[in-house]
């Protein structure tokens, strides 16, 4: 994306140790592109696309993963978008990398990997990218990392998509909680999580840590 697109929680989205745990998928809304690269035959590749009222939240595959960090344009030609002559950040090209090995590695995992593009509808672009740091753990957990364009904030946007995001892991089977991790000067997504419902559970002097339970 633009410089700037992604704030703290989704630069430090694979860093730090990888999450363990079973899940199996629970119905949602979603297409029915199936990932070539990866394993036939597991419903877990299909394509996922969760609508807002302003936006669409769509996994990434990795062919579309790979466009993402290696040719935007043709990522936004294959969603059938409009061009905005974006390019993700070198500093986010090791991110992707490592969430497409991630996916490879464990297809049945993939939609805790991949990452999540957040379509504004109006102009039919790229404003944001959500991504999760891996399938639950054992004490039913996931993570949760997001960044959008910065001329884009102060709309609520943020807000609608980490939302919706949280609503649907809630939903999973074998997720009782979603967790985010902020910088302790990153008022914007401390009041997005406030908003969404996260409370502080644990500080130290760089990072808040945040959790929204379905219980």
């Amino acid at each position: 994306m633009v410089r700037n697109l992604v704030d703290r929680l989704f630069r430090n989205l694979h860093d730090g140790r990888q999450r363990k745990g079973p899940s199996r998928h629970s119905g949602t809304s979603r297409s029915s592109t199936i990932d070539s690269d990866l394993r036939p035959g597991s419903h877990d590749l299909m394509m996922i696309r969760l609508e807002t009222p302003r936006l669409t939240l769509l996994t990434l595959t990795v062919q579309q993963m790979r466009w993402q960090r290696d040719d935007f344009a043709r990522l936004e030609q294959a969603l059938g978008l409009a061009p905005s002559g974006q390019k993700l950040e070198d500093e986010l090209r090791p991110i992707v990398s490592r969430a497409i090995s991630q996916m490879r590695r464990r297809p049945h995992h993939a939609r805790w990997h991949c990452q999540w593009a957040a379509v504004f509808k109006e102009e039919r672009r790229i404003i944001g990218s959500l991504a999760f740091k891996g399938p639950p753990d054992r004490e039913e957990a996931v993570e949760i990392g997001y960044g959008f364009d910065p001329s884009y904030h102060n709309r609520g946007l943020a807000t609608e998509a980490v939302g919706e995001m949280v609503r649907w892991a809630l939903s999973e089977d074998g997720v009782e909680t979603v967790i985010a991790e902020t910088a302790n000067m990153n008022v914007a997504s401390m009041r997005v999580l406030q908003k969404v419902g996260f409370v502080i559970t644990s500080a130290t002097q760089r990072y808040l840590y945040w959790k929204v339970s379905g219980r």
